[in-house]
């Protein structure tokens, strides 16, 4: 396929100038994302399926991005400890008012980093960071909203029993968790 790709159907196809043994998406106007390997060896899928797709071989960026993650949480739970206890000293009014306002205001970066920055780029502040991405197998673009908050309450819920969406990673052949297989979507390293 040329770069023009006139007429051509939405797909998964080589584009000419990307490294030999990739594909990218093509929309059916243009090229979509950055290319990613093809599965196997074989033909990149016309199908529009990601078939070719790979997940992320090497844990240590997922495992890095998570951290930063989570680093982040972290440190604006601690700094709102710090400053509620400060508050709470000078009127306690006040600080059980801020550790509500600060409460919110974490649970809304978390709603903004995992659901709205995943589902519409599908990366996290941590995935982007290490330049991994979260796509959906079917089109290889980011999930969309609905999906990314699928995947963090089946992730939730597949983590709490015993961690196994997180040691379905070491499993897996394709290195995906086990709410990335059953939500059809996977982690790419661009």
């Amino acid at each position: 396929m040329t770069d023009s790709g006139a007429g051509q159907p939405a797909g998964w196809y080589y584009a000419a100038g990307d490294p030999p043994g990739t594909q990218r998406y093509w929309d059916g106007t243009q090229w979509q994302g950055a290319p990613q390997p093809v599965g196997g060896g074989g033909a990149a899928s016309t199908d529009g399926a990601a078939t070719g797709l790979k997940s992320s071989t090497e844990y240590g960026p997922r495992f890095i991005g998570f951290l930063i993650d989570w680093g982040i949480l972290i440190g604006l739970y601690i700094a709102l400890i710090i400053v509620v206890a400060i508050l709470s000293a000078i009127s306690d009014t006040l600080g059980g008012l801020v550790l509500f306002l600060g409460w919110l205001g974490i649970l809304g970066f978390s709603i903004y980093n995992y659901i709205y920055l995943q589902g519409t780029e599908g990366q996290t502040i941590g995935k982007k960071q290490q330049n991994t991405r979260l796509i959906s197998d079917e089109t290889g673009q980011p999930v969309g909203i609905g999906m990314a908050v699928a995947r963090y309450f089946l992730g939730g819920f597949l983590g709490s029993i015993c961690l196994l969406d997180y040691i379905w990673i070491f499993i897996d052949e394709e290195n995906r968790r086990l709410s990335d297989k059953i939500l059809t979507m996977r982690v790419v390293q661009e």
